[in-house]
C-alpha cells in the first residue's frame, strides 16, 4: 500500500470510494459531490486528507480535524473490495500520527475520535485492537411522508419564517443556546457558524423558521431542500431550555415537513445524538421518523489532563 498526496483532481474517485463503502453496508449512500467538495474546502489537503492506494487503485481515504479543546477527530473509509488487507489499521496509524502533530495547551486532555457505521465489516475488532473504546452513538433518521403533514402550534406560540439577513445574529444565539447542553458542545463565533450553516450551497431562507413567544425567539428550524443525500434535510432544530416541553419542537419539525411536502419531497432526514439529553429521538419517533443508520463514535485518549 502507498499513501499519495490528495489534490482536488481526486474528488471524483474519493466520492466513488465513500459511496461504495456506504452502499456495501446500507444499500444506499448520502454522499454527494456537493457535500464532499464543501468538506474539502475546510481542509489542508496536504496535511489533513489521506489517500492510500493498493494495487494501483484508491483503496482507502481519511480526513483529520482539530475541533478545539483537545478534541481531535478523524473519518475513514476503506473500499469494500479490499476489506481485511490492513487498510483500516493504516488509516488509524496515519491519522494518529497527524493528531500528535497538533499543538494542544499543556494540561489539556487530548483525544482522537473516529466514527463508523454500525455493521461496517471489521470495525468492532479494529478499533478496540488499536486502543479505542465506544464513546457515543448517533442516528440518521428518515421520515417517509405519505400525506401532507398537519401542524399544531401551541397556544401563545407563533411560527414564522426568519427574517433574513436581519435575524441571522438572533438565529445564531438561539441555536447556540439550544445546543449548549449537548454532548461536547462548543459555542461557535458568529462568523464561523454563519459560514457552515447559512453559507453552504443550497441554503434557502424560505426554509428557515423561528418560533416566538411574545417578543422572544424560543426556537428555530433551519432546513434544506437537498442536503446530505437525496432528500429534505433538517439541519438545525432547537428550542431554548426555558421553552421546552411545550410542543414547540414538534410544531417546528412538522412545519418543515409540510413545506417540503408541498415542494414535492417525500423523504426528510436528520441526524441526532442517540443519547440526546433533550429526548430528541422520542420526538422524532413520535413524528414517524425511523432509523436509517447508526454511527458509532470510537475514542482514544492520546494524552490525559494534568
Amino acid at each position: 500500500m502507498n499513501r499519495v498526496r490528495a489534490t482536488h483532481d481526486d474528488l471524483a474517485r474519493v466520492l466513488e470510494l465513500a459511496q461504495a463503502a456506504d452502499l456495501a453496508v446500507l444499500g444506499e449512500t448520502d454522499w454527494t459531490e456537493t457535500e464532499l467538495r464543501e468538506e474539502w474546502e475546510a481542509y489542508d489537503l496536504e496535511r489533513d486528507v489521506f489517500l492510500v492506494e493498493l494495487d494501483g487503485r484508491l483503496a482507502a481515504y481519511a480526513t483529520f480535524e482539530n475541533r478545539g479543546g483537545g478534541r481531535l477527530s478523524a473519518d475513514g473509509y476503506v473500499h469494500p473490495d479490499v476489506i481485511g488487507r490492513g487498510l483500516g489499521g493504516e488509516l488509524l496509524r496515519l491519522t494518529e500520527a497527524r493528531a500528535l502533530e497538533e499543538d494542544v495547551p499543556a494540561g489539556t486532555r487530548v483525544s482522537l475520535q473516529n466514527a463508523t457505521l454500525r455493521g461496517m465489516p471489521g470495525a468492532e475488532t479494529l478499533y478496540p485492537a488499536h486502543g479505542y473504546r465506544v464513546e457515543r452513538h448517533f442516528w440518521r433518521m428518515v421520515a417517509h411522508l405519505e400525506r401532507k403533514p398537519e401542524v399544531t402550534v401551541p397556544e401563545g406560540v407563533e411560527i414564522r419564517l426568519a427574517r433574513d439577513p436581519e435575524e441571522r445574529g438572533l438565529l445564531h444565539e438561539v441555536v447556540e443556546d439550544a445546543f449548549g447542553d449537548h454532548w461536547e458542545s462548543r459555542r461557535l463565533p458568529f462568523e464561523e457558524w454563519e459560514k457552515e450553516t447559512l453559507g453552504v450551497e443550497g441554503f434557502d431562507p424560505s426554509l428557515v423558521w423561528v418560533a416566538t413567544v411574545g417578543d422572544e425567539l424560543a426556537g428555530t428550524n433551519i432546513s434544506y431542500w437537498k442536503r446530505n443525500g437525496d432528500w429534505g434535510w433538517v439541519g438545525r432544530l432547537g428550542v431554548r431550555r426555558e421553552y421546552r416541553r411545550r410542543g414547540i419542537a414538534e410544531a417546528l419539525l412538522q412545519t418543515s415537513f409540510r413545506e417540503l411536502w408541498q415542494r414535492g419531497e417525500r423523504r426528510v432526514a436528520l441526524g441526532v445524538d442517540a443519547q440526546s439529553p433533550t429526548g430528541a429521538t422520542r420526538l422524532y419517533e413520535k413524528a414517524g421518523m425511523t432509523l436509517f443508520f447508526e454511527a458509532i463514535v470510537y475514542e482514544k485518549e492520546l494524552r490525559g489532563s494534568a
